[in-house]
């Protein structure tokens, strides 16, 4: 096509050409153009930022809540950029820790860190709330409160564990009673043989080691019910003593009692119903009016009392 017959169309018609190939041409000079502004986003230079002036900043510290080992050495961190790099410094209970007069403690190079050496001495001594602060011409950071402990294993009390007699089908509490360590310990129930007692949804641990029953069976019958405590930071465990349970059915029962009385106290006698806890009835002279508790405890027994003094 010529130059003169281009130029001789209507205007609509060079108008209509122009709305459908310029529209396309556009959208690539606009995506052209933004290639052009991005590769003028020039990228700051590091070494530009390396010579600037920068307060302090902590970068890396212990936790708050910082429970040690007493068989290894203390080291508390406490780590902080800044231009020129800052200088450290350190309280202990809210007074300055003046780190040269205790040859125990040192401070890492170029670092806040502290590392005690208590191979020599009692990690309760440096028992106390830490706290790091990093400065320099430019400003100060300070670190958390750092509050040090060290982890502790009590021994378990001594007591004696009186065996637990229940009847079959009755919900019942198994107590574990750990000492309070620090962190609190990790508590499991194992046998004699160290295996894991089994649970399911009838026998199950609570959040506070106690071994709940919601209703006994005969099988549960053993005498070697043994609540554990681990202690992770001093890796040592500990046992209560083990608890014995003897879980008795009705014809158990009435076997015992047939047992123990003649005809004629069984029929002329009265149901009485004390606790396993409660103090030991005198034998030697029956009760004048036995009550009958409605609401009897999963450690009850019940025996047969003759009405005739």
């Amino acid at each position: 096509m010529t130059i003169e017959a281009f130029t001789h169309r209507p205007a609509m018609d060079r108008k209509r050409k122009c709305s459908l190939h310029g529209g396309p041409l556009f959208l690539l000079f606009l995506l052209s153009l933004g290639h052009v502004i991005s590769a003028l986003d020039v990228p700051l230079d590091p070494t530009v930022l390396e010579g600037l002036p920068q307060p302090p900043t902590i970068t890396n510290q212990s936790p708050k809540d910082y429970i040690i080992d007493p068989r290894e050495n203390i080291v508390i961190h406490c780590e902080a950029k800044g231009k020129p790099h800052p200088r450290f410094s350190w309280t202990r209970n809210g007074t300055h820790f003046d780190i040269g007069k205790d040859p125990r403690v040192t401070m890492k190079p170029e670092s806040g860190t502290l590392v005690i050496d208590i191979s020599r001495e009692r990690a309760e001594v440096y028992e106390g709330t830490y706290q790091c602060t990093a400065r320099n011409e430019h400003g100060t950071a300070v670190s958390n409160n750092i509050f040090i402990r060290q982890s502790r294993s009590p021994l378990w009390s001594k007591e004696k564990n009186v065996p637990i007699v229940v009847q079959e089908g009755v919900s019942l509490v198994l107590q574990c009673r750990p000492p309070a360590g620090l962190p609190p310990p990790i508590i499991f129930w194992m046998a004699n043989n160290f295996q894991r007692l089994p649970q399911s949804d009838r026998v199950s641990q609570a959040l506070n080691g106690d071994l709940y029953f919601s209703n006994v069976l005969t099988n549960d019958t053993r005498g070697d019910y043994i609540c554990y405590a681990r202690f992770p930071h001093t890796q040592t465990i500990q046992q209560k003593q083990p608890i014995t349970v003897k879980v008795l059915n009705m014809d158990a029962i009435n076997e015992t009692m047939a047992a123990m009385l003649n005809d004629t106290d069984f029929f002329g006698g009265e149901c009485w119903c004390p606790l396993v806890n409660a103090a030991p009835h005198n034998n030697s002279k029956n009760p004048k009016n036995p009550k009958i508790t409605p609401n009897l405890s999963p450690k009850s027994l019940c025996y047969l009392i003759s009405s005739v003094e």
